[in-house]
């Protein structure tokens, strides 16, 4: 089981989504047509833990200092609004706007479900912080003896507990909310960096964290092949490898300069290992979404945007089974943006989303177990197939 998982994401005014609250289980897939929410809504848990790691600033001049993420159907002086509830705690975040750029200092608001109350408060645009925290009140006073908090640009949460180093309770609910806004991982398979892994390989590096652009995957896998005998997340991505494609043998990873790793791929057909450079973008793409998912240890939240590009359908069944096997024996949460029949297809209704837009131009998502119209025909057909007879989440824009 995971330690606190996400059971709930609200957004509000962020992009299409101007209102949409999801539960999501260990399986959360959304689906529907091009611009209708989908990546928004991966990209607005990203952008609350890209705050807390680099800070509001740095975060949002990543994002065009806010312009354009705030729904253009929004009230005057409204905020954008992001919740984030766990088993244990409730955390919302606010983002407010000045001269048409995020504000710097963010809103928050943080509940123990376990002790039923606030712990920590803070408005939208203030430096300073309410903590509501008996125990940790003298270490408050001795750390910050005018209220104002070290690091105002970035969310509180953190210095919540890097500052007042809790040993009260809510100790245990609030570091493994930050744990688990520290652990999430967003994978958009376009952003993968295909021309350096096949030309220069990656940069030689101790971890098994796979970055955002997979630039380091040789040297996670060569790391991850070294710990063979101590846990088996090399062993599931190669056997995963080898059920996708039948004439995969093995990986080869071999240190190719001082601080540089290569890959090439044996294969049964070929007498000599292939090159990355010649490693089709399907057997590449597998090769990631597969890191991506067991490079990690257990307990983590993992987004993938449009992970079925370049795969083709037996692959993509292949995948579907890896996810599964991700969330059910590695205890990890996974959500997924996707485009793709063959790929929705593969789970059951009640982990699949529909996404479109409403007449207003909202994100409107709906569980495919309680759209009404199709519960008959789900008896006999795949989601897939209803959704490419426009019986869900329709396209063509036809009634």
């Amino acid at each position: 089981m995971l330690q606190d998982k996400l059971v709930n994401l609200t957004v509000k005014n962020f992009r299409s989504l101007a209102n949409v609250s999801i539960n999501t289980e260990n399986l959360t897939v959304l689906f529907g047509p091009n611009g209708a929410g989908k990546s928004a809504f991966l990209e607005a848990l990203w952008f609350v833990r890209d705050c807390g790691i680099r800070g509001v600033d740095i975060a949002s001049s990543d994002r065009g200092h806010g312009i354009g993420l705030l729904w253009e159907g929004a009230e005057d002086g409204a905020l954008i609004s992001i919740a984030i509830e766990t088993q244990a705690t409730t955390y919302e975040i606010f983002f407010g706007y000045s001269s048409g750029r995020i504000e710097t200092f963010v809103g928050e608001n943080l509940f123990s479900k376990t002790q039923e109350k606030v712990l920590l408060n803070r408005k939208v645009g203030s430096d300073k912080a309410i903590l509501n925290v008996e125990s940790a009140v003298k270490g408050l006073q001795a750390l910050n003896p005018n209220g104002k908090l070290i690091e105002p640009e970035k969310p509180s949460l953190a210095r919540y507990i890097d500052f007042l180093n809790l040993t009260g309770v809510g100790t245990h609910e609030v570091t493994s909310l930050d744990k688990l806004l520290r652990g999430i991982r967003y994978y958009h398979t376009r952003s993968a960096h295909f021309y350096k892994l096949r030309t220069l390989g990656s940069e030689s590096s101790y971890e098994t964290r796979l970055s955002g652009r997979c630039d380091n995957l040789w040297s996670i896998l060569r790391n991850l092949r070294d710990k063979q005998l101590l846990d088996t997340r090399y062993d599931t991505i190669i056997g995963f490898m080898k059920e996708s494609f039948p004439s995969f043998k093995a990986l080869v990873t071999e240190q190719t300069g001082l601080n540089s790793v290569y890959g090439s791929f044996i294969d049964k057909y070929r007498h000599k290992p292939i090159r990355a450079s010649g490693i089709s973008d399907g057997q590449l793409q597998m090769l990631i979404q597969l890191t991506a998912l067991f490079s990690e240890e257990d307990n983590s939240l993992i987004l993938l945007d449009e992970p079925d590009l370049s795969l083709h359908p037996w692959a993509l069944s292949v995948l579907a089974k890896a996810i599964e096997t991700a969330t059910k024996d590695f205890h990890k949460q996974v959500v997924i943006a996707t485009h793709s029949p063959v790929l929705m297809s593969q789970f059951e209704p009640e982990s699949l989303l529909a996404v479109e837009l409403d007449n207003s131009g909202q994100t409107v998502m709906k569980r495919v177990r309680e759209i009404e119209d199709i519960q008959d025909l789900l008896e006999d057909y795949a989601t897939g197939s209803l959704y490419m007879a426009e019986m869900i989440a329709p396209q063509s824009g036809n009634e």
